[in-house]
């Protein structure tokens, strides 16, 4: 008996698809390189693509606070954050002034963003924070011609092979902490003197990575993350101290972590490495007008003054690790870096904790009547 139509076909369809598989498999093995690589291309490039967006993610400044009649000093402002955060307060009405290196450059930056802002209150000045002297100079020549100080932002930053300042110290903590230091030391009392006012310290996550061995500050083994990340640290432990010492004359100090960001602090990283680094930032990074964002926010945002110490990315506080709070280590840091810029050093402050409490007589920058003296004055008046 003859198999029926629908037998014979059912198998010629089996032979059918069973030709296709052999043949498929054939072009697979023979071809596998081929269409594996657009693969692995598609999930690279989209791994890239979600990378950049996790980078460049930011929360822009929300505060609409003006700041006419404030004064602001920001290091390294002739370019990349330093550049887009003078312009930022200089729209909003501050009298800003350029701390710069380059004082060229710096020259025409002011005039630059003098012309955006319509702002003629923007002016360039030359200081070298590797060089004490130099920085001595532009805060004795700033509190001669200036009777405010409302905001000062430390932003300049080196990283590079290794170097020494001309007082002969690491440049990377040098001129990213210790110069800063000096700074903000040297302006203390013009800051207390405009209470409320703040301070800004740009500071970076690779704090986390950083170490500060006293013993070894010229760094026997040097690399240059290494140098960078612990001049971070060494910011990072600042900002509490100034926190601690100050926050009851109403100077407050915050830190900020601006994310990556495409500026020049890759420029001086040589070899093949630097170049790939620099030729990645383009792409990857956040431009300087994204991320000096936060730092705005730190100089001019209102309801944060408890938020005083503590560091900041995308304008909310950052948790920062324990050792940065540690009080021995601050302090050590404090009057060791008094010591070698040639200061004296001062006692230690209360060991408890600042708190909301502030002194009532820096209060809003007014020179308010104490409460003995209030009280001296309401017992006149029974008397009378």
């Amino acid at each position: 008996m003859e198999p029926s139509v629908g037998v014979r076909n059912m198998t010629s369809s089996k032979e059918l698809w069973r030709q296709i598989r052999l043949e498929m498999k054939e072009v697979i093995q023979s071809h596998s390189t081929l269409l594996l690589l657009p693969v692995v291309i598609s999930f690279f490039l989209l791994l890239v693509f979600f990378w950049r967006r996790y980078l460049r993610w930011t929360v822009p400044c929300q505060s609409s606070r003006q700041l006419n009649g404030k004064t602001v000093i920001v290091t390294g402002a002739s370019g990349g954050l330093g550049k887009s955060t003078a312009y930022e307060l200089a729209k909003r009405g501050a009298k800003v002034i350029l701390a710069c290196r380059n004082l060229k450059k710096a020259e025409a930056v002011a005039r630059a963003i003098r012309l955006k802002t319509h702002n003629d209150d923007v002016y360039a000045s030359y200081m070298d924070l590797g060089s004490l002297r130099t920085v001595k100079e532009f805060a004795q020549d700033f509190q001669e011609k200036e009777p405010k100080l409302d905001i000062l932002i430390n932003n300049a930053a080196y990283m590079g092979p290794r170097a020494t300042t001309e007082d002969g110290y690491e440049r990377s903590f040098g001129v990213n902490y210790l110069g800063h230091f000096y700074l903000t030391y040297l302006l203390k009392d013009r800051l207390k003197k405009c209470a409320p006012s703040r301070i800004v310290n740009v500071c970076s996550d690779s704090y986390t990575k950083g170490k500060i061995e006293f013993e070894d500050l010229a760094m026997k083994n040097y690399d240059i993350y290494g140098a960078y990340a612990r001049s971070k640290l060494a910011i990072a432990q600042f900002t509490v101290e100034a926190h601690r010492c100050w926050f009851p004359d109403v100077v407050l100090a915050y830190a900020v972590h601006p994310g990556c960001v495409h500026t020049e602090l890759l420029r001086n990283w040589p070899g093949l490495f630097g170049q790939v680094l620099r030729a990645a930032a383009r792409f990857l990074f956040k431009t300087p007008e994204e991320g000096c964002q936060t730092i705005v926010y730190c100089a001019v945002a209102e309801g944060i003054r408890d938020q005083s110490g503590k560091m900041f990315e995308n304008c909310k506080p950052l948790k920062t690790k324990d050792f940065v709070k540690d009080k021995a280590k601050g302090r050590q840091l404090w009057n060791k870096s008094l010591r070698l810029c040639d200061l004296d050093e001062e006692p230690d402050v209360s060991d408890e904790e600042p708190t909301s409490e502030v002194n009532p007589v820096r209060v809003n920058g007014e020179q308010a009547e104490t409460g003995a003296k209030n009280q001296t004055n309401l017992e006149e008046k029974k008397e009378r």
